[in-house]
């Protein structure tokens, strides 16, 4: 497999917020990458003692590579998670699609349905910055059929002051609406 990024650490944000994981970024067809073979990462994966695996990054030319890696996480009792934009979404058998939009983007409506109809647990990560972003994505929603609780309103910024900022704004946006505001750990843990 091309491999971009291997690295330990904690889930920022979604449903398994702060959870220890090991991360797997796969290439791009365009990207340079190191080859590692599916044994290998079963091995380090194992060596790292964590049980949840993030997968993200390059999906699509590596996907039968992926069935077999995991076939294997699943053999170590791993619970896997496929992260993406929404714009590739495989079917591949995780235990959770951890899909990430940010308003004023082509929404990937028909992969996101297209994942739920398959059966596949999905979560929507979506950060929002202002008003505009906000009633975007109240009308993009209404073209999905995911429960509330999957749905995670993140406040966008690229710091700790931005983050709080839109963090207040969107928690009176979530109780109005009933969608869940969704922590950042990367800017809760900053100093």
């Amino acid at each position: 497999m091309k491999i971009k990024e291997i690295k330990e650490g904690l889930i920022d944000s979604g449903t398994l917020v702060g959870m220890p994981a090991f991360f797997l970024v796969l290439a791009n067809a365009d990207e340079e990458g190191t080859l590692r073979g599916v044994d290998e990462l079963l091995e380090a994966v194992k060596n790292s003692l964590k049980r949840y695996v993030v997968i993200k990054g390059g999906m699509a030319e590596q996907v039968e590579e992926l069935k077999v890696l995991l076939s294997g996480l699943e053999d170590l009792y791993c619970r896997t998670v496929i992260e993406s934009d929404g714009g590739e979404t495989p079917d591949l058998d995780a235990d959770l699609y951890s899909i990430s939009i940010t308003p004023r983007r082509v929404w990937p409506a028909e992969n996101i349905n297209a994942c739920v109809s398959a059966g596949r647990i999905v979560e929507l990560k979506i950060y929002l910055e202002d008003e505009i972003d906000l009633r975007e994505t109240l009308i993009a929603l209404a073209n999905h059929n995911l429960p509330r609780p999957s749905i995670f309103f993140l406040p966008a910024g690229e710091n700790a002051e931005d983050y709080r900022e839109n963090a207040a704004f969107l928690s009176e946006e979530c109780l109005k609406y009933g969608f869940r505001l969704g922590a950042r750990l990367k800017f809760l843990l900053e100093k």
